[in-house]
């Protein structure tokens, strides 16, 4: 990597929002979840869509600094997938879910079909690609949080799911 690139902060050592790292998971089946956190403006410096990200926030009347990012995994790879919880403060909520729901639909790819379930006992909206291992993500909304969860299949991802708020 070149240094004129930037990099993410370091992850592990970065705990921007406690307070949203509380809300994910301490562990997953009796295994330990590092967390930590980052602010919106950090994960954008390094290499996200800044341009996409800052004109949706502009559409819901927030900017970056509204915004943070928490994640969750397991460090020796127990637990496969991880979960990332994204806070805009005092936005909207269904603009907040739909917005996390378009990128992540985007992310996985042009053809992703969009589906509502409930898994881990929550009302969940999936995006999917196909049938393989991490060809869907689970997406739930709560209040002007939402968490995005990354798994092998829906019985993974109901790990994860039963033990947020």
């Amino acid at each position: 990597m070149s240094s004129s690139q930037p990099s993410l902060p370091p992850i592990t050592a970065s705990h921007a929002d406690p307070a949203l790292e509380a809300m994910l998971p301490a562990a997953v089946g009796g295994t330990a979840l590092q967390r930590s956190s980052l602010t919106l403006s950090a994960v954008l410096d390094s290499g996200g869509n800044r341009p996409v990200v800052d004109a949706f926030l502009q559409s819901i009347g927030k900017t970056e600094a509204d915004g943070t990012v928490a994640l969750a995994f397991d460090l020796t790879g127990a637990v496969p997938g991880g979960i990332t919880a994204f806070k805009v403060a005092g936005a909207d909520p269904s603009a907040l879910l739909a917005g996390i729901v378009s990128v992540e639909g985007s992310d996985l790819g042009g053809a992703a079909s969009v589906t509502q379930a409930t898994v881990g006992g929550k009302k969940v909206t999936v995006a999917t690609i196909g049938s393989g291992v991490n060809d869907s993500t689970w997406i739930y909304g709560r209040g002007d949080v939402v968490f995005v969860v990354k798994a092998p299949d829906a019985t993974g991802a109901a790990s994860f799911l039963e033990l947020l708020p």
